[in-house]
């Protein structure tokens, strides 16, 4: 199952989502595979690309989305805070969670 992270922004709540089809539509933008993705995200991503990741991680809740009123939705939030909501929502997408242990008795 795949889950979303919600943004807080005044009285407006977004959430980011990379299920499936946000994922194919990625690759297809970036013309490369979700792994080089997620390095490119992790050393220089331009702002364009930034921007584009999350207009798409948002499509699954406001379907017209377009790259101006994305452009509102980051400068509302901020640049940084947008980019480590990104990496929230990729490691919910991608089951990333904290591992406990197993314990022995």
């Amino acid at each position: 199952m795949i889950t979303q992270y919600d943004i807080k922004i005044g009285d407006k709540v977004y959430s980011l989502k990379y299920n499936n089809k946000a994922l194919r539509m990625l690759e297809k933008v970036f013309e490369m595979p979700i792994s080089k993705i997620g390095e490119k995200m992790q050393g220089d991503i331009g702002i364009n690309d930034l921007t584009e990741v999350f207009r798409i991680g948002l499509l699954h809740q406001v379907p017209n989305l377009d790259i101006e009123q994305t452009d509102e939705i980051i400068d509302e939030m901020g640049l940084q805070k947008a980019s480590e909501a990104i990496a929230k929502a990729f490691e919910l997408a991608f089951g990333a969670q904290e591992v406990k242990p197993n314990s022995k008795n």
